[in-house]
C-alpha cells in the first residue's frame, strides 16, 4: 500500500472477501509440500547465482535480527501466527518456554511438527480471521503473514494481536518487501499496488491470494494510527521486519 491509500482501495478486501480468503487458504494447503522451495531458492524460485546470493544474505539478516530480538526481549510464552512449515518455529522453540503455533493448513502444520519436533510447541489449526486466543502471551510472532491480511481487515487483526499480548508484550513481524525477483520465475512481476496476486503451483494450478507489499514507513504510519509504537526496518532487497508494541507510559 502506498502512502495515502484507503482501506477500500484494494480489490477483494471489502465485506465480500470471503471467497478470496478461502482461495488463499486452499492455495497454502495445496502448496505445503513445495513451500520451502521459495525460501531455499530451488526449482522455480532459483533466480541464478547473483539474485540467490542476495536473497540468502537477506535471509541471514532477518534470522539474525529475530535471534537478537529474542535475546533482548526474552519472551516466555509466544503465539506464532501462521506458523507455516516451521522455518521460524525452529528458531523460536529452543529460545522460549512455550509456543502456540496457529495455521489454517493441516498440511503445513504436519511439516512443521516433523521439522521442529519440540515438546514445547502446541499446534492449533484455525482460520486466523476468525480464531481468538484463549490466553495472553509475552510475544506475538508472525512471518510472512501480515501481507496476506486485506486492508479492510487490518484494524481488526491488530485488535486481536493487542488482545493476545500481555501488558508490556511485543509483536514481531517479518514479511516481504516488493522485489520482482522474490517470486517464482514463471510468476508475473507482482504489482505493488494491486493487493491481490495470482500464484501458480508446480502442477500448473493457479490461485488468487491477498498480497500487500508494505514499506516500513507506510506500515509504521498505519500501526501508529492504531496507537502502537513501532521499529520497522528493511533488508537490502527482500524483507521488512521489526517489533510493534504499546507505547511506554508517559
Amino acid at each position: 500500500m502506498s502512502e495515502g491509500e484507503g482501506v477500500n482501495d484494494t480489490p477483494g478486501a471489502g465485506p465480500d472477501d470471503g471467497p478470496l480468503l478461502r482461495e488463499q487458504i486452499a492455495y497454502y494447503r495445496a502448496r505445503a509440500g513445495e513451500y520451502d522451495a521459495w525460501w531455499l531458492r530451488t526449482g522455480r524460485f532459483d533466480r541464478g547465482p547473483e539474485n540467490n546470493a542476495a536473497w540468502h544474505a537477506d535471509v541471514a539478516s532477518v534470522e539474525r535480527a529475530a535471534a537478537d530480538f529474542l535475546s533482548a526481549s526474552r519472551p516466555s510464552n509466544v503465539l506464532e501466527i501462521a506458523c507455516g512449515t516451521g522455518l521460524f518455529t525452529r528458531h523460536l522453540a529452543p529460545r522460549v518456554v512455550a509456543i502456540t503455533a496457529v495455521d489454517a493448513s493441516p498440511e503445513v502444520i504436519a511439516i512443521n511438527q516433523a521439522r521442529v519436533n519440540a515438546p514445547n510447541v502446541r499446534y492449533v489449526q484455525a482460520d486466523l480471521f476468525t480464531w481468538r486466543p484463549s490466553m495472553r502471551y509475552d510475544c506475538v510472532f508472525m512471518s510472512f503473514w501480515l501481507s496476506h491480511v486485506p486492508h479492510a481487515r487490518f484494524d481488526a487483526f491488530w485488535s486481536m494481536v493487542r488482545n493476545a499480548l500481555q501488558p508490556g508484550g511485543v509483536a514481531y513481524l517479518i514479511d516481504s518487501a516488493h522485489d520482482p525477483t522474490s517470486t517464482a520465475v514463471d510468476h508475473p512481476p507482482p504489482d505493488r499496488q494491486a493487493g491481490i496476486v495470482t500464484r501458480r503451483l508446480d502442477d500448473g494450478r493457479e490461485f488468487r491470494i491477498v498480497k500487500v507489499f508494505w514499506t516500513p514507513d507506510a506500515l509504521a504510519a498505519r500501526l501508529q494510527a492504531l496507537g502502537f509504537a513501532t521499529r520497522i526496518e528493511q533488508t537490502s532487497r527482500y524483507f521488512i521486519y521489526g517489533d510493534v508494541r504499546e507505547p511506554a507510559a508517559g
